[in-house]
């Protein structure tokens, strides 16, 4: 891994920030502004509940996924786009979220990319979804031995694995029982943001040459494989 790897992640992400995709049908499943999904595609299509990533932090929203939503609603596909609440030392605010956000969409496919991986992870494993993990933050304790995001496992959670254990034992995805449905984890093998050793406990689905943003960039090259995995769960 090399600083063009990183700089290659920079200009990707800067690019899909800077996107014009205009934003999709917006609805509410609960009273904060963080709590609405923007809907794409046509709603008799089969769901895809699309969530971001930005480990964890409250500055990072899902603006940079709308050109996969797009692209996704393209292929013939409904498609919500999830916000949640990103709360600093309260992870439980995130998870109940997607659980009410299922409970008013129903069932579908979850795909989460890095912290957004992360969480589908967690809730395919609770409400038994089929999940399609695109570079997760898989494996919680690696991230934090690791100083992953400046930490950013721990600010979310509040604390160290000594300070509570508990959360950290109950949310890290590695130690989940899986679902009984599909899980696909994907991620690329020059990735700088989530390093690949933290997800070397998963099932993954290695993408050699892809970085962190190739996996949700409609214009990469890798475009293909992740369209097509997400397309195979969706049949489970």
């Amino acid at each position: 891994m090399t600083t063009d790897d990183q700089r290659g992640e920079d200009a990707v992400l800067a690019r899909l920030l800077d996107n014009d995709e205009p934003p999709g049908r917006l609805s509410s499943y609960g009273p904060d502004p963080d709590q609405v999904w923007e809907e794409y595609g046509d709603p008799h299509h089969p769901l895809i509940v699309l969530v971001h990533g930005g480990y964890f932090r409250p500055s990072v929203d899902r603006t940079h996924l709308r050109p996969m939503a797009a692209a996704l609603a393209g292929d013939g596909l409904r498609v919500a786009l999830a916000e949640y609440r990103r709360i600093p030392g309260d992870p439980w605010a995130s998870v109940q979220d997607l659980l009410d956000l299922d409970d008013v969409l129903g069932d579908g496919t979850w795909v989460g990319h890095s912290a957004g991986g992360a969480l589908v992870m967690r809730h395919g494993a609770e409400r038994d979804r089929a999940t399609v993990a695109l570079a997760p933050v898989g494996g919680f304790l690696k991230s934090y031995a690791g100083g992953h995001g400046n930490h950013a496992v721990r600010d979310w959670i509040g604390g160290s694995p000594n300070e509570r254990p508990a959360d950290w034992k109950a949310l890290d995805p590695s130690g989940l029982r899986p679902a009984t449905r599909t899980l696909v984890v994907l991620h690329g093998d020059l990735d700088q943001a989530v390093p690949p050793d933290v997800n070397a406990d998963l099932p993954v689905r290695w993408i050699n040459g892809a970085h962190h943003f190739d996996l949700v960039d409609p214009q990469s090259p890798f475009w293909p494989q992740v369209s097509a995995a997400i397309a195979a769960a969706i049949q489970d």
